[in-house]
């Protein structure tokens, strides 16, 4: 298997001995975000409504989170239609930011360019602690 040498010895071990039929290969395919997720009486969910790449492991957090949006304007009461415009509107901007950045993180990790891996390694090197934290909040701060 190709780039093997870079990985540690136990993980080496356990795909050296994985079979090569064994192993599943899929393009990802990445959709861009859609503008609206209620039209009338439908809602669109999780996958549905905002497919991500799995660059950031975030496709069933934004499901859950989903759910738990959607419960709580249920909670709150109202016309179907007017619940989901309410669901629609507290998770767009965030769905968006999401979408995006598993994109860019899969495009800036899988290069194959040798000189851009040098540049992208170099640059996440020497990124202040503070950009990682910022990026770490507006992954993890929900308004759930």
């Amino acid at each position: 298997m190709i780039g093997l040498l870079k990985y540690p010895a136990e993980v080496q071990s356990i795909l050296n001995q994985t079979l090569e039929d064994a192993l599943i290969w899929n393009d990802i395919i990445d959709l861009k975000p859609i503008p609206k997720y209620a039209f009338g009486n439908i809602l669109l969910l999780g996958d549905a409504a905002h497919a991500t790449t799995p660059n950031m492991g975030q496709g069933a957090c934004q499901a859950i989170e989903d759910a738990a949006v959607l419960y709580d304007e249920l909670l709150k009461g109202g016309e179907l239609n007017d619940i989901f415009l309410r669901f629609e509107k507290r998770r767009l901007k965030r769905t968006h930011f999401i979408t995006n950045q598993s994109a860019c993180i899969g495009k800036m990790a899988q290069t194959t360019n040798p000189l851009m891996i040098k540049v992208r390694n170099a640059i996440f090197r020497a990124m202040p602690e503070s950009i990682k934290e910022k990026q770490f909040k507006q992954l993890y701060n929900t308004d759930c």
